[in-house]
């Protein structure tokens, strides 16, 4: 079934109920209240009633299973948290009324063809009042293109903004395209290569090293985009950039590509590939001795189970964080700040934060907009209230409409660069090492070379 609700509405309905949903988070059914279960999963009924009030209906389309799993693992656990605060356990007051909250989770599957299906099957036949949209192109864009197309609010978070704003018709370098029902949150491209210099510039200083950069960019979405990014701001930081062929996602021999790179004298490594791609590609780069002294990688070993698969393989090797736990953000619904919610994750038996914890903002940019305007299900209102957004979450200061975002619908939250070195509690663990583009983050490992 593609959708699951997480809501307060009539039981014995054929779907996942809020009980059975905190308990595959871990924790106890003893522990809800008998009055919650879940409405009927593509009912096509929109603003149903339960115990006399209307309701709200948020549908999520995001990656929980596939090979972008990874960036969706810890959504479910995080609607939990939400639907238990007084936000919106009890329902949310709009209009001087009370409406009942309706999650639906729809799983696109990773397949982007899906992701598109999903929000059309969202908005036309669930009726959702307010779409979410997370992690990667793959998702996210062709969420947004429907969501415009259709008419239907939606916060998008976790893809690059350039991306994102190239797929609704805008161009980054003269961004005056305002998308009328969409906003997102998250970094640039040109965000991750200013994460990743810094760490190039320390391994330099201390290794004497050459300034020559492997670059390895899929014929996707994101690669498309780091093609564009990454080398004039490494040509203007002091780097040659030697860029790979625009390979297609899924390619298994990267021989050539490793060839080209030895024969650069590459001391340095940097990539966009989806997960699974990076475990062949950097598995024949060791066996074939390419051993760059820094590998800063983008969108793979961003969450533990995806380094723990690798294992000795990736230590040491760096990537960015668009969230941490020593960040000093609290959430605007219960004010906790980020170590706490991060360590009621471990506590729930989900092993090490996942930085997409960051999606609990996605709950808090609802609440502000929805609480905003006088009718929920006046979409255009709605859409209009997410642009005006100004809220102090746990992804950060969000505020839609502050000059410094590169893009209309567009806030920043910049990353730190993390390393995957050998752990204590854990085999391995994410070490924040730089911090240039977000100070507010504590430093708590010293940046190591991938490869003396």
């Amino acid at each position: 079934m593609d959708g699951q609700d997480a809501s307060r509405s009539a039981p014995g309905n054929r779907q996942v109920t809020r009980r059975s949903l905190l308990r595959g988070a871990g924790f106890s059914a003893a522990a809800l209240g008998t009055s919650s279960a879940l409405a009927a999963c593509g009912s096509g009924i929109k603003g149903a009633s339960s115990g006399g009030s209307k309701s709200v209906t948020i549908g999520w389309v995001h990656p929980i299973t596939g090979s972008l799993a990874g960036f969706g693992a810890p959504d479910r656990w995080l609607t939990s948290q939400v639907m238990k605060t007084s936000q919106f356990a009890k329902g949310m007051k709009i209009g001087g009324k009370t409406f009942d909250v309706v999650i639906k989770s729809y799983d696109s599957q990773s397949d982007p063809t899906r992701a598109g299906n999903l929000a059309r099957q969202a908005i036309l036949q669930d009726h959702v009042d307010l779409l979410f949209a997370s992690s990667t192109p793959e998702t996210v864009n062709a969420v947004a293109s429907q969501a415009e197309t259709l008419g239907t609010p939606l916060v998008c978070a976790n893809v690059p903004w350039e991306s994102w704003y190239i797929n609704l018709g805008g161009n980054p370098a003269k961004p005056t395209l305002k998308p009328t029902y969409t906003v997102m949150y998250f970094l640039g491209a040109e965000h991750l290569i200013q994460c990743f210099v810094p760490m190039w510039n320390r391994i330099h200083d201390r290794l004497h090293t050459g300034k020559v950069v492997a670059a390895a960019f899929p014929n996707d979405s994101d690669g498309n985009a780091f093609r564009e990014v990454f080398p004039p701001i490494a040509k203007a930081a002091g780097y040659q950039m030697k860029l790979s062929s625009a390979y297609t996602d899924g390619l298994t021999n990267y021989s050539s590509m490793i060839a080209q790179f030895k024969a650069a004298k590459a001391d340095f490594f940097t990539n966009v590939p989806l997960p699974p791609d990076f475990a062949t590609m950097w598995k024949q780069s060791v066996q074939q001795g390419f051993r760059p002294r820094l590998a800063t990688v983008a969108k793979v070993l961003l969450f533990p189970p995806d380094a723990y698969a690798l294992g000795s393989l990736v230590e040491n090797v760096a990537t960015d964080s668009w969230w941490v736990p020593t960040l000093p953000w609290t959430s605007s619904f219960t004010g906790q700040t980020c170590q706490q919610v991060a360590d009621a994750f471990t506590a729930a038996g989900l092993g090490q934060p996942n930085a997409n914890i960051s999606n609990y903002s996605l709950f808090e940019i609802a609440h502000a907009a929805l609480t905003a305007v006088d009718d929920p299900h006046d979409k255009s209102a709605l859409a209009a209230a997410l642009h005006e957004v100004k809220v102090d979450g746990l992804a950060g200061p969000l505020d839609f409409t502050s000059s410094k975002n590169p893009a209309p619908g567009v806030v920043i939250t910049p990353p730190v660069g993390i390393q995957w070195q050998k752990g204590g509690k854990y085999p391995l663990e994410a070490k924040v090492v730089d911090n240039t583009l977000q100070p507010q983050a504590k430093i708590n490992g010293d940046l190591l070379p991938t490869f003396a």
